[in-house]
């Protein structure tokens, strides 16, 4: 769901934030996904809930009356085009089209992007990325398609990125790298002003840290955004993408409002 919400992010008002869960698969060979942790309240941020319920109820009154099903269903598996409000938290967990296997032409994420993801999503839960708006991260998977550099990047994420209303297509806007210590070290380095929240953020994020290392090889950084002079504005996309070693692209996105 934090794919939905945040999809949403990137097509409605980016100063919301909500709460939800569930699981959301792109193109074949590609997965975003992600778990809101559970909250019985949402804060200052909207909430968009939206759960996959099945029911069929069968009613039958007399002989000459058959069973009759209905299915009513609200579906929080986006595609690229789907859009919702974006959450407050959020973690990944491995989208419904992935199972274990060796990575290959059938675009299958393989055991080792799996393990990746599993261990991600438990890093990435409740985490959000501090900005104008705080945005949930999601867990992201692209089958057989490291290395990832600039000149691949918008082909590898066209299956999971959403348009921002108002500003360049994705095709048109600037592509940023950055390191993971240029993103993470600056919430993370201990400072002497931060308080209880700070220091609990910085956690949040040396655990992630720990997660990407350990699991994955060759970590890059992307921002994506429309260019104003010599900087990123509006809504940023943040894509942290490492290697598995028998090719599959594992890592999380989120979306940085900056104006």
């Amino acid at each position: 769901m934090a794919l939905l919400a945040l999809l949403a992010a990137c097509s409605a008002d980016p100063g919301s934030t909500d709460s939800n869960s569930d699981t959301a698969t792109m193109s074949p060979g590609t997965t975003a996904t992600s778990t809101a942790t559970s909250t019985a309240t949402s804060t200052a941020t909207s909430t968009a809930t939206s759960t996959a319920t099945s029911t069929a109820t069968g009613t039958s009154t007399d002989a000459s009356t058959s069973d009759q099903a209905s299915t009513d269903a609200s579906s929080s598996a986006p595609t690229s085009t789907t859009t919702s409000e974006p959450i407050s938290s959020s973690s990944g967990s491995t989208g419904a089209d992935t199972e274990v296997g060796t990575t290959g032409p059938d675009g299958v994420l393989g055991p080792l992007a799996l393990d990746a993801m599993d261990a991600l999503e438990a890093a990435v839960a409740g985490v959000t990325y501090p900005s104008e708006s705080d945005y949930p991260w999601v867990v992201v998977g692209f089958a057989d398609a490291a290395p990832v550099s600039e000149v691949n990047l918008k082909d590898v994420i066209a299956g999971v990125y959403v348009p921002h209303p108002g500003q360049a297509a994705l095709v048109d806007r600037t592509i940023e790298p950055r390191t993971l210590a240029q993103l993470i070290d600056p919430l993370t380095t201990p400072q002497d002003w931060r308080d209880d929240y700070y220091k609990m953020v910085g956690a949040q994020y040396t655990k992630i840290r720990e997660v990407l290392e350990a699991e994955l090889v060759d970590i890059q950084v992307f921002r994506i955004g429309e260019q104003q002079g010599n900087v990123l504005q509006g809504a940023v996309d943040i894509y942290v993408l490492g290697a598995t070693p028998d090719g599959d692209v594992v890592g999380m996105w989120t979306v940085s409002v900056e104006t």
